[in-house]
C-alpha cells in the first residue's frame, strides 16, 4: 500500500469532512492512480480545481500519483504566481480577487480595507457582473442565488451573513483568506493601490489640523485621494485586527 500527503485550499474544503479540512493528510492508496483520480477520491469535483503541485511542481490532471508525494489543490479562483512555489507545507501565493453585485457595497469596502482587489458600482447589471468574473477571473459575490445559477459561471460566493462585518468574516473563511490580508493597502473608495509618499507633497492639500498632527501619509494615484492614520484609522485598524485574528482562531478550529 502507497501513501501520499494531501492539502487541498480554500474553498475546496468544503467538500471534506470537518476533521480534514484545512489539514494536510495523508492518503494510502493502490497504484495505479492519477491526480484526477485522487480528487474525486476524496470528494473534490475536477472543474473546482484549477492548480494541482506535485512535490512543489505543477502537474497534469492525468500525471500519476506516487508513493511519498505531497500534493497540494488549489481552487478555480486564483491567480498564482508558481514560480519557486515550494512544497505542501508551504502557504499558497495567492491574488483573490472579487467583484461585488449592487446589494454588497459595504462588504466592497471592507474587502478593500483588508487589501483584498474589489470591483464594485452601484448599476451593475447581471450580465456585466458575470462577464466581469468570467473575463477577469474574478470571484462573484451575491446574495442572489439566481445569479449565481447562471451557466458557466464557476467563481462564485452565496453571501449568507447580513452584516457587513460578518460577511466579510464569511468571505475570509470561504476562501481561506486569513493570511493574505494587506489591511489599509488600497483606496476604499476607487480599489487602487495606495502608494506612501511625504508629507510635502501633500501639505497644501491637508486640513489644517492635521498638517503636524500626523507623519505618514497615503495617496491613491486612482482618485488622487489622500490618507493619514488618524482616530477613525486607530479604531477601523482595531476592528480588523480582531476580526483577522477570529478568522485565523476559526480556520485552526476547522
Amino acid at each position: 500500500m502507497s501513501e501520499a500527503r494531501v492539502r487541498f485550499y480554500a474553498e475546496l474544503n468544503d467538500h471534506l469532512p470537518r476533521e480534514e479540512r484545512y489539514e494536510t493528510v495523508t492518503v494510502p492508496f493502490c497504484p495505479p492512480l492519477s491526480m484526477a483520480d485522487l480528487i474525486v477520491l476524496r470528494g473534490v469535483p475536477t472543474d473546482e480545481v484549477d492548480l494541482v503541485l506535485r512535490n512543489g511542481d505543477p502537474v497534469r490532471f492525468t500525471a500519476p500519483v506516487e508513493d511519498g508525494d505531497r500534493i497540494a489543490v488549489y481552487p478555480v479562483f486564483e491567480s498564482f504566481d508558481i514560480s519557486g512555489a515550494g512544497p505542501v507545507a508551504g502557504m499558497p501565493l495567492r491574488n483573490p480577487r472579487f467583484v461585488c453585485d449592487v446589494h454588497l457595497g459595504k462588504l466592497a469596502s471592507f474587502l478593500r480595507m483588508v487589501g483584498f482587489d474589489t470591483l464594485y458600482r452601484g448599476d451593475y447589471q447581471d450580465d456585466e457582473l458575470i462577464r466581469i468574473s468570467l473575463d477577469q477571473r474574478r470571484a462573484l459575490l451575491s446574495r442572489d442565488r439566481r445569479l449565481l445559477a447562471q451557466p458557466g459561471l464557476v467563481r462564485k460566493h452565496a453571501v449568507a451573513s447580513e452584516t457587513p462585518l460578518d460577511q466579510l468574516r464569511e468571505v475570509i473563511h470561504r476562501f481561506d483568506l486569513v493570511d493574505a490580508a494587506r489591511p489599509f493597502s488600497r483606496c476604499l473608495r476607487c480599489n487602487t493601490v495606495l502608494a506612501s509618499v511625504p508629507r510635502a507633497q501633500v501639505l497644501a492639500r491637508l486640513p489644517e489640523r492635521v498638517r503636524d498632527a500626523y507623519d505618514e501619509f497615503f495617496h491613491c494615484g486612482g482618485c488622487d485621494r489622500v490618507y493619514w492614520r488618524g482616530s477613525h484609522f486607530t479604531r477601523m485598524a482595531a476592528v480588523v485586527s480582531d476580526l483577522l485574528e477570529r478568522s485565523k482562531s476559526e480556520r485552526g478550529r476547522g
